[in-house]
């Protein structure tokens, strides 16, 4: 059976008569390799063809469907059609134009990309695949049309009809009558990157831009050759699968670092978006304020406007306090107990009804292990009743604050009010990662993903193991400085260089346990001409996300975010005082896999991390060797 991105049950609802034939018989018919959507905006103009079918073997097949009966056509050129409706007579587009027209938009388009043309030959510059378009009259039979000069306009070879969408019509001929509608017919299978390239030309809100590159436009600008998308640049089929099939109610998406969880946020706050009214917006919600300002940034870069309010849990919370004039004790503010304080008095607020619940059309929370229960259990209170639109995205392996750290394993989602039971999807390929690397980061946290897999009901919190998704790159280095401005001179070094060979400074990151870390890095930096942004600065509120430059951030305030290098400094740091190796082994691997394709490490002394880490560099070098 073919593969539905949007969920066959939820195509199903969506049909007419018409489609929900064409739809069955796809479904029976086709090869499990085969892809179908129904009814979505395709390409930069947002067209929007009944089925789009795409077929390893065969290319890309666009389909119009009409349910018209022979009473109803009235007349036909190759470009109106005239119908008999209750209304009276009236003139549509000619589908079978129409789908032409929207398949020769995708293929201009896709012949822009380099890799899905012949690069050499008779047929340079043409795609390397089949395509083709047709129309499905499923209520009309062969019986209707003899006779008639209904073939002069809509050609056999371009027509299937209500004969072909029988069950007793053979697997074979079937294929035969469906493939027969490609215009253009020549041998050749489809690799799994060029299928996602497709993909990635045929839908933008799929595509997934690297963090320093915020361009998420729908390609309006036709001349221009399109970004070359690779694995990290598109949905997989699965992370598609679940973003398009989000339905109202409570949703769980279990995810190991790097799998996709904030790309299916971000899709699916874009797609609520749409349908959110301005005084009942769309909320998400996080824990660090530097992933709400990478969330906000990546929205507003999708066109999306204030229905989408992205805030962090406490800063939520103060928006409370000030738009109720909620009394919350002054002293102490900014402390751990003046922000236990503030989430009381709103979770009291909310219970006695003084701040209405239901405010929000959504809410979706991103690093929801970050969150403490009684955020959660209000956090149900947000939505409105009516629609229970509820995502909550999760990683164990990543809970690197202490309170969360001492309870995960008692904790279940029933216990906060979040019904999870046949309502959560796990994510366990990582495609942020090069196989190096991630292969490093598991090393050095292999004790915190003991018991990885095991069997746990719905509602508890399973502990998710990344698996790699192949990508090869460098092996991590570790770099020692005999001090601290050493160290600080090796990483600059190491920066200067990859900037020098075309790397941008958006695109490189170095994260501290500590800002009081930072200092020596930010003189280094800055001696080699490089522009940085620091959280360490007096005035620092936030990034600018579209400045070029390097960014020096906390590990803890790195959760969510990926760049292409990534130097994580300061080793002999951890762990600190107050906290235990594991705990520290737990902020690294988050730290870590932060790296999409290079990760260096520093350190100007000794400590239970570095030898750790050297040890684990030691281990994975020798694997790699060991697979040649």
């Amino acid at each position: 059976m073919a593969l539905f991105p949007q969920g066959l049950s939820h195509v199903d609802q969506r049909c007419n008569a018409g489609e929900r034939r064409v739809l069955h018989q796809l479904r029976r018919c086709l090869d499990d390799d085969c892809l179908v959507w129904h009814d979505l905006p395709i390409g930069p103009r947002a067209r929007q063809p009944d089925f789009v079918v795409l077929g390893p073997r065969q290319g890309v097949l666009l389909l119009e469907v009409k349910d018209w009966k022979r009473s109803t056509l009235v007349g036909a050129t190759r470009d109106a059609v005239e119908l008999a409706t209750p209304r009276g007579r009236v003139t549509q587009a000619n589908p079978l134009r129409q789908a032409r027209d929207y398949a020769m938009e995708l293929v201009h388009l896709m012949q822009a990309d380099p890799a899905l043309v012949h690069g050499e030959g008779h047929f340079r510059g043409k795609l390397l695949f089949p395509y083709g378009w047709g129309v499905v009259f499923s209520h009309l039979v062969a019986a209707d049309v003899q006779g008639t000069d209904f073939g002069s306009i809509f050609p056999a070879h371009q027509v299937l009809l209500r004969d072909d969408l029988e069950e007793a019509v053979e697997v074979a001929d079937f294929h035969r009558r469906l493939w027969g509608l490609f215009t253009v017919h020549y041998p050749h299978t489809l690799t799994l990157p060029q299928r996602d390239r497709i993909r990635w030309h045929l839908f933008p809100e799929l595509r997934v831009q690297p963090q320093s590159a915020l361009d998420f436009g729908d390609g309006d600008d036709a001349g221009a050759p399109p970004l070359l998308p690779s694995l990290l640049e598109v949905m997989d089929l699965q992370q598609e699968q679940i973003a398009r099939t989000l339905g109202e109610g409570h949703r769980v998406i279990h995810g190991a670092a790097g799998t996709g969880k904030t790309m299916i946020l971000v899709y699916r706050a874009q797609h609520l978006a749409a349908a959110a009214r301005p005084e009942q917006p769309v909320l998400v919600l996080c824990f660090n304020r530097t992933l709400a300002d990478r969330i906000d940034a990546q929205l507003r870069a999708r066109g999306v406007d204030e229905r989408v309010q992205v805030r962090t849990f406490h800063g939520w919370c103060k928006d409370v306090v000030d738009s109720y004039q909620l009394a919350v004790p002054r002293d102490g503010a900014g402390s751990a107990d003046w922000f236990v304080a503030l989430v009381q008095v709103v979770e009291r607020a909310l219970e006695t009804g003084f701040v209405p619940g239901g405010q929000y059309s959504a809410l979706l929370i991103d690093e929801a292990h970050d969150f403490d229960d009684a955020w959660l259990r209000l956090a149900t209170r947000l939505v409105d009743p009516d629609t229970r639109s509820l995502l909550v995205l999760y990683d164990d392996a990543q809970s690197i604050y202490r309170h969360q750290q001492r309870k995960r394993r008692k904790f279940n989602f029933a216990s906060v009010g979040i019904e999870a039971r046949g309502r959560t999807s796990v994510l366990r390929l990582n495609y942020r990662n090069t196989a190096e690397v991630l292969a490093l980061a598991l090393q050095c946290a292999r004790s915190l993903l003991e018991g990885a897999g095991d069997a746990l009901a719905d509602d508890e919190i399973p502990l998710v193991q990344p698996a790699s998704a192949g990508r090869r790159g460098a092996l991590p280095t570790l770099l020692i400085g005999r001090s601290a401005d050493d160290e600080a001179a090796l990483v600059a070094e190491r920066v200067a260089a990859a900037h020098a060979g075309g790397l941008a400074l958006s695109d490189i990151a170095v994260l501290c346990r500590a800002k009081y870390l930072m200092a020596p890095l930010e003189r280094a930096l800055r001696q080699r001409g490089l522009a940085l942004q620091s959280m360490s600065a007096q005035a620092f509120r936030r990034f600018d996300w579209a400045q070029p430059s390097v960014k020096l951030l906390t590990l803890h305030s790195a959760k969510g975010l990926e760049f292409p290098l990534v130097v994580v400094a300061g080793l002999q740091a951890m762990p600190m005082r107050d906290e235990s190796l594991e705990e520290a082994a737990r902020l690294l691997y988050v730290g870590m896999t932060r790296a999409t394709h290079e990760l260096v490490l520093s350190a100007h002394g000794r400590s239970a991390i570095v030898e750790r880490v050297r040890q684990a560099l030691a281990e994975v070098a020798a694997a790699f060797a060991r697979e040649g």
